[in-house]
């Protein structure tokens, strides 16, 4: 039986409420990847800058600036470097992003299962979670998550390609004409972020909708995306739906929990108040933690959506 978008809505978060751990472990992922990030800044850049001889503080009148960006591009070897290492964290990254997925999607599928087709009934059918059953999914798809990431989005950056390279050879073309080609570079920056931003939705329902495919077939990577884009393309109406629905939610609890930062900042409009800002310290501490809660949730119920679609398409 087919379910409606609602009902298909309800499920997910049904699914992802129950087994609220795996939104936990989304949160202290992100938390992670924060202390990993700033420990990199940290422990790379600044020991490169103080090599170079540059102090910020220090950098006040433009042409302080015009001599740091030079030092800057003398040394530019040095950044290539840098460059490399932050590449490389954002591969690790990834890579334990895709062992998280596939541990919460694996219990996600399960719990589906496990409630029944039944649209109505008690919550508690859907409390799968364990810490084991987790990490079993995580150890079993981990790396095919990484694939299935890795595969959809070099997709992506090469359909990505189709409006950027027209736009720089009409740059190059007109060349000679700066007024002309101001105009065309501003369209076409306009016409590929929204071309990028299309792009960007298909190949995230496509990305989810595979790596929901791959905890109900347990199969490789090429096959997870091949039978996500099947289930995609032949009903793309609840994909996108379900999609757009939990877009709108997110984007309105990112909107209350900024009110909080928002309201922290007043002292910055009111004469940078030093004591107000400490005093309001811990509000921007409370909504920074409530909104990467929130967005952890916010993760766990869109899988668990599309977890129930792949249910529902098995026979």
């Amino acid at each position: 039986m087919k379910r409606g978008v609602i009902d298909t809505l309800r499920r997910g978060a049904e699914n992802a409420i129950a087994n609220w751990p795996l939104a936990a472990i989304r949160f202290a992922e992100v938390v992670m990847f924060g202390i990993i990030a700033v420990a990199a800044v940290i422990l790379s850049l600044i020991p490169l800058l103080v090599h170079l001889g540059i102090v910020f503080r220090d950098v006040q009148s433009s042409e302080e600036v015009a001599a740091v960006i030079g030092t800057l591009l003398e040394r530019w070897t040095l950044f290539i470097w840098f460059g490399t290492g932050v590449l490389v964290m954002l591969i690790v990254f990834v890579l334990i992003h895709s062992y998280v997925e596939a541990g919460c999607a694996r219990v996600f599928v399960d719990a589906d299962r496990a409630a029944g087709p039944a649209v109505a009934g008690p919550r508690q059918r859907y409390r799968l979670f364990s810490m084991d059953r987790w990490l079993a999914g995580a150890k079993e798809g981990g790396w095919k998550v990484f694939w299935i990431y890795n595969l959809a989005w070099s997709v992506a950056a090469l359909i990505l390609l189709i409006p950027l390279i027209p736009i720089l050879v009409l740059l190059l073309v007109l060349r000679e004409n700066p007024a002309a080609a101001a105009g065309i570079g501003c369209l076409g920056l306009i016409v590929f972020l929204i071309f990028a931003v299309v792009v960007g939705i298909i190949v995230g329902m496509w990305t989810n909708r595979a790596i929901a495919d791959w905890a109900v077939q347990r199969g490789s990577a090429r096959q997870a995306l091949a039978s996500g884009w099947r289930a995609v393309k032949s009903d793309p109406g609840r994909h996108l739906l379900a999609a757009l629905a939990i877009f709108v939610v997110a984007m309105a609890g990112s909107s209350l929990f900024a009110s909080f930062s928002m309201f922290a900042a007043f002292g910055d409009s009111v004469g940078h108040n030093m004591t107000f800002n400490l005093v309001t310290m811990p509000l921007r501490m409370v909504g920074s933690i409530l909104s990467s809660a929130f967005s952890a949730l916010i993760g766990s119920w869109y899988l668990a959506t599309y977890a129930a679609l792949a249910v529902e398409s098995q026979p």
